[in-house]
Parts: C-alpha cells; sequence; structure tokens
C-alpha cells in the first residue's frame, strides 16, 4: 500500500471537490498549493484525525499567501481513525472504505494565518515549522468562543458562520463569497 498519509490526504482532497465541485474545480499537483482552484476561491486541504489535527507548515502557508489573489481557504477534513491504519487497512480501498467525513471546517485564510503566528510551533530536523489544528479547537474557532479568539488576536464579529450540514462548518470574512461557495456546496 502506498503511503498512508498521501491516501488519506488525496482522499479527503476528492471529497472537498465534491461537496464544492459545482464551480468546476481543478484539482493541483500533490506538490502544490492550494490543493483546488475554483472560479472564485481557492481551498488547501489538511485532513487528519479529529486529535491529531491538520498541519498547517509554514512555508506552505507563506507560499499559499504569495501565490494566488483569490480568495484563499484551508478545509480542515477531520476522520475518526485513531490509530494503527496500516496494520487495520491493509489496502487502499478497504482504508478509503473506513475512512468518515467526521467534520469540516473551512476556514479564510486570515483565520489560519493568525492561528498559525499565535500558537506554539513544533520543529522538527527532517519536517518545516507547523502548527496543528485539532478538530475541538476548529471548533471553538468555529463557534466564537472568546478566548480562542483573543488568542487569534482577531474578531469574531467580521466572520460569519454558517453550517450548510450537521458536519460541515464554514466561516467567511465579512460574509464575502458566502453565496458562492453555499450555491456550489452539495453534500450526498
Amino acid at each position: 500500500m502506498k503511503d498512508v498519509r498521501m491516501i488519506v490526504g488525496n482522499l479527503f482532497e476528492k471529497k472537498v471537490k465534491n461537496l464544492f465541485g459545482s464551480s468546476s474545480p481543478i484539482i493541483n499537483n500533490p506538490n502544490t498549493v492550494p490543493d483546488i482552484i475554483f472560479n472564485s476561491f481557492c481551498i488547501e486541504v489538511k485532513a487528519s484525525s479529529y486529535t491529531n489535527g491538520g498541519v498547517i507548515n509554514k512555508r506552505q502557508l507563506f507560499r499559499y499567501d504569495k501565490k494566488t489573489n483569490k480568495k484563499r481557504f484551508y478545509a480542515f477534513a477531520y476522520h475518526s481513525i485513531l490509530k494503527d491504519m496500516r496494520k487495520n487497512y491493509p489496502t487502499q480501498e478497504a482504508l478509503e472504505d473506513a475512512l468518515d467525513l467526521k467534520s469540516l471546517f473551512l476556514f479564510p485564510f486570515s483565520i489560519v494565518k493568525a492561528y498559525f503566528n499565535n500558537s506554539p510551533k513544533r520543529k522538527n530536523p527532517r519536517h518545516d515549522t507547523f502548527v496543528q489544528l485539532i478538530e475541538s479547537k476548529a471548533g471553538n474557532i468555529f463557534g466564537g468562543d472568546k478566548q480562542t479568539w483573543a488568542h487569534l488576536k482577531l474578531c469574531y464579529d467580521c466572520y460569519k458562520p454558517i453550517s450548510p450540514h450537521e458536519r460541515i462548518h464554514i466561516l467567511t470574512k465579512n460574509g464575502h463569497l458566502e453565496e458562492k461557495i453555499l450555491s456550489s456546496f452539495n453534500y450526498n
């Protein structure tokens, strides 16, 4: 079986593309940023278990900021498998069948950048400087938790929360692109 992280990442990129797919998306090369380009916006997808958290890499974050003039979002897709993926799911098909979309948070770039800038960084000699966003913290951001927003140093009132499905949570800055995002949304 291929690299488990690649399988998870590719599957959730496809899921996000299908969720917002009526805007004629393009899925980029796996090594480029962003992962998905729509007519009005683009999305970088981060998939992980809900306890591990989506990885926000420093170089990738700042490259994404410089690369496009479109509205930029990060999609944090969380699944429920917590350990032993390779052992418990010996084939790619078995793993893909087991991966559920527990929740998805779509955040504008400004929130992700603020989260990165104001969070303790993790460093590893074999990896870029990074931070992780676990599902509970994403829920606090979406829900307007005062302590979380004080940490971000942003104003929650400048963002508009919408949940077009019980598992899908979207924040738009000042309500920008809300209509376009919702018009292309398709959960089935």
